[in-house]
């Protein structure tokens, strides 16, 4: 059975109730992880190991042809951006605010894409 990636937005909401920065940095990083690894199998890129695996999905998404999909592209990317500076940029304070607003814009891809989401963890 394969992982599912939605554990990992689950855990980001998880980590929103921690009470500094290093939580915030984290819950930004798995919301992203989380929704860019459905994104990425959804996509047919699940075994492709480059690098630049990250730019290709938010590119095919960006330059679609369907509106949802450019915009789950753009909100992909700014999560992205977001998990940069989270993972990255030590000389930026994240928030407990920009965390929560980087849990919301993945849930906002899931709801687009119609995948059920419920904030309460699942036990499997």
């Amino acid at each position: 059975m394969s992982f599912n990636w939605i554990k990992y937005i689950h855990l980001a909401i998880e980590l929103l109730n921690g009470n500094n920065e290093s939580y915030y940095r984290s819950a930004i990083s798995r919301a992203y992880y989380g929704v860019f690894c459905i994104i990425r199998d959804r996509e047919g890129f699940s075994y492709y190991r480059k690098s630049d695996v990250h730019s290709k999905v938010i590119e095919e998404y960006t330059k679609s042809n369907d509106e949802d999909e450019r915009v789950i592209g753009s909100i992909l990317d700014e999560l992205r951006k977001a998990r940069n500076l989270a993972d990255y940029n030590s000389g930026k304070i994240i928030s407990k605010v920009d965390a929560e607003r980087m849990v919301d814009s993945a849930k906002s891809i899931l709801g687009i894409l119609g995948i059920p989401f419920n904030d309460r963890k699942e036990n499997s």
